[in-house]
């Protein structure tokens, strides 16, 4: 820790678990009266960029890509990876058994529906963990499927048994079960844990429809009636919002394992992020998940290339400008908090914490003399009182002129028509 920080009597900060050289986040996460202890004190994460994030519109992993992809998310540290449905092409196929035969870190996942020959193709692709899929929702099921509760619970558990004989794992998916009433959703889960005995089963928020409260209380309930042997998972979309605090939520609620996908690719708003998981997780919690933070940013830009598809600018954890600061106010704070020993003065923790540069102080129509003061110093460039203040107001007229962030060599062309 920087040896110049300033403690003030009215809050601790050195030695505590919300303070260090690098974060800075709320102590109010920590108090004693906030559920702590319900948080466990290591979290898996179930990536699905390769198999549920391939469903955002327009997307396409080719073999080679997905054997690519998933070999950066191994080294990136996530439990398990999703690869896809060996059943759906031959590329797919091809690709999952490149992978099972690689001895990743990364657990392989195949994904199959509750049908015999999806088994058959996860089983010949090598993979020796499958999901095993189904509604888990009377409407989904009666009118699309044209399945009652019981012959859903029948044709699961045998799907699943069959899956167990042939030595595979099996984790449960019921999907759409947000949208479903809570009896319905224990009787479906509650029978096929006890009759077939997945190793354990994923709750999912297929529309994000549900809230945090919500998510909390049915994993509590999930819980009493199925057996402890059996793990509960999550697997939450976007549509409002929410994703995070499900997250977290879920976890409270009893649930060990998240499903998520890099850059929230996913059908419709997305799944919820990787990268924002693990980023909370250890940031906010101190809980690890196995992931090393410093490579997320060199991943997702990965992905971002191939996937051609870029998140916000101001996205979480990867946003391209989010560690950028323009105003001036937030750049005079930042100096003198850094000065006293604070260095995540102005955003909650150190862009190296997660592989990126920064922060990085931008010029333009809201910087004030500090942000000038600094670019100045930084190019070693001295100039008179009179020029200085030519110089700011020249910069903050340009930037509101061209609606951005100046470029380098637009300030130094300023500061040169000032000076001469």
């Amino acid at each position: 820790m920087n040896n110049d920080l300033i403690e003030l009597q009215e809050m601790k900060m050195k030695g505590t678990p919300y303070f260090s050289e690098n974060k800075w986040v709320s102590p109010l996460n920590f108090m004693k009266e906030i559920p702590f202890n319900k948080f466990p004190e290591r979290v898996k994460i179930h990536d699905v960029t390769l198999r549920d994030g391939e469903q955002t519109c327009g997307l396409v992993w080719r073999e080679d890509e997905r054997v690519y992809i998933a070999e950066s998310l191994s080294d990136l540290g996530v439990d398990r990876i999703e690869v896809g449905m060996p059943v759906i092409s031959d590329e797919n196929m091809r690709a999952i058994k490149r992978l099972t035969s690689m001895n990743l870190k990364s657990e392989i996942v195949a994904f199959c529906r509750a049908l015999r020959k999806d088994i058959d193709a996860a089983y010949d692709s090598g993979a020796n963990r499958i999901i095993v899929e189904h509604a888990v929702n009377p409407y989904v099921n009666k009118f699309v499927y044209n399945s009652s509760a019981e012959e859903v619970i029948s044709k699961v558990v045998e799907n699943i048994l069959y899956a167990k004989d042939k030595n595979m794992r099996v984790i449960f998916m019921g999907w759409d079960t947000t949208r479903s009433n809570l009896d319905y959703v224990l009787k479906v889960f509650s029978e096929i844990a006890r009759k077939a005995s997945p190793e354990s089963v994923v709750f999912v928020d297929s529309f994000g429809v549900a809230t945090p409260f919500s998510i909390k209380f049915v994993f509590e309930q999930l819980r009493k009636v199925i057996s402890d042997s059996i793990e509960l998972e999550f697997h939450v979309h976007n549509e409002f919002g929410l994703a995070m605090g499900s997250v977290l939520a879920a976890i409270v609620g009893g649930a060990c394992t998240i499903h998520s996908s890099m850059n929230s690719l996913g059908e419709r708003t997305g799944n919820v992020a990787t990268e924002q998981v693990v980023v909370a997780l250890k940031i906010l919690l101190n809980i690890n998940t196995g992931v090393d933070l410093t490579k997320l940013w060199r991943v997702s830009k990965l992905i971002q290339d191939i996937s051609k598809t870029s998140p916000g600018y101001n996205s979480p954890v990867i946003g391209e400008k989010l560690f950028w600061v323009e105003s001036g106010i937030v750049v005079a704070a930042l100096r003198k908090l850094n000065a006293k020993g604070i260095q995540s003065a102005m955003t909650p923790y150190m862009p190296k914490l997660v592989g990126r540069d920064g922060p990085e102080v931008k010029l333009g129509a809201f910087s004030g003399k500090s942000s000038v003061k600094l670019f100045l110093e930084a190019k070693n460039i001295s100039v008179r009182n009179e020029e200085f203040e030519k110089i700011v107001d020249k910069i903050q007229y340009e930037g509101r002129i061209r609606k951005a962030v100046l470029e380098e060599s637009e300030i130094l062309r300023i500061i040169y028509e000032v000076i001469g």
